[in-house]
């Protein structure tokens, strides 16, 4: 499966395989898109946004290819449906669409939407939970617009936090024995913003996204993944692929700053046990001693993300660089390829 995750004026590209029981990345890109936006927080244009990945899906060769891709949790609206498990498959369509009535404040024919039957009841067997999940039908649509212009097929669209449940299962194995059994707390840091993830269970609990404001963040240089998909120098005088772009790089006393202050909103929200283990995922300093600091302060131990510790990459990928952690929501979103029953 191919998937693109599309972030702010970030892109990220994965193509997983899998051979038996183990994955195989066969291409991976993370690209900034230069538009000539003056600051961090200015908006990318839908068009800017095809233009750049339309050149990326042509250098890796992925033109007309199905493509799995999502749309931001900002722009959904989800709601957990309890059912009596008597009823038929007819009888739940025409529930869920009774309660779209009552829970989404458009008309229907403004919004996309889709259900699934969820596989834990709650423990009542004799009662079904539905997940109902919709976004306006301007977001799927300019989600879709973009992909199909830069030659791919979209044949998915996920939301952020389901793609991010997926990833958070390539982790568990990772973790340190016992962690699973209580919840676990994902910060993902993005561009000027931060989402906190609480899992307990593989299942999201909790979300909370956080603006940092354009004076917390800098940027740095950093270098393409995937170096064999441009050769040396093509590109540089169109404006292509680059070999280095500069990403979002968030310092230790933001990221210390975040975590406890997510901390203290799960903890207000008395939704379930204290966190017992963080993860920090997306454009992190890794090499910093960030998890010796953020153990110091709020006591508990520090995972850094990395979705791929156990797959193998092509032969053809050269891993400049890599930073894994920036990785997660793309590869769950690469996972639905191989992964039945899911969102």
């Amino acid at each position: 499966m191919v998937a693109v995750e599309v972030h702010a004026a970030e892109l990220m590209v994965i193509e997983l395989a899998k051979k038996n029981d183990q994955y195989s990345v066969e291409n991976l890109l993370s690209y900034q898109i230069n538009s000539g936006a003056s600051s961090a927080a200015e908006t990318i244009r839908s068009d800017d946004k095809s233009v750049a990945l339309k050149k990326i899906v042509e250098e890796l060769g992925l033109t007309g290819r199905p493509v799995c891709s999502s749309v931001s949790n900002a722009l959904v609206m989800s709601k957990m449906i309890e059912l009596s498990a008597s009823l038929s498959l007819v009888e739940i369509e025409h529930r869920v669409m009774l309660e779209i009535d009552r829970f989404i404040p458009y008309p229907i024919e403004e919004i996309s939407f889709d259900y699934e039957i969820q596989d834990d009841s709650g423990g009542d067997k004799g009662q079904i939970n539905v997940l109902l999940v919709a976004s306006r039908r301007e977001n799927v649509d300019d989600q879709i617009a973009v992909l199909s212009a830069a030659g791919l097929k979209p044949v998915i669209l996920d939301v952020d936090v389901y793609a991010m449940e997926r990833a958070f299962s390539l982790l568990v194995g990772q973790l340190p024995e016992g962690v699973i059994e209580k919840p676990v707390a994902i910060y993902d840091f993005r561009g000027n913003s931060v989402t906190l993830y609480v899992m307990y269970g593989e299942r999201n609990i909790y979300m909370r996204e956080q603006n940092l404001g354009v004076q917390q963040v800098k940027k740095e240089s950093h270098d393409f993944y995937g170096a064999e998909t441009l050769p040396e120098g093509k590109g540089s005088e169109e404006g292509l692929i680059q070999a280095e772009n500069p990403v979002t790089i968030i310092n230790n006393a933001v990221v210390i700053q975040q975590v406890l202050r997510g901390l203290q909103f799960y903890d207000a929200a008395n939704i379930n046990d204290p966190v017992g283990h963080i993860v920090l995922a997306g454009d992190v300093a890794v090499n910093n001693d960030i998890d010796e600091a953020i153990k110091q302060q709020v006591g508990l131990a520090i995972s850094i993300a990395d979705p791929f510790k156990e797959m193998v990459f092509s032969k053809r990928l050269d891993k400049l660089d890599l930073t894994p952690s920036v990785f997660m929501i793309a590869c769950g979103l690469a996972l639905r390829g191989f992964v039945n029953g899911t969102h």
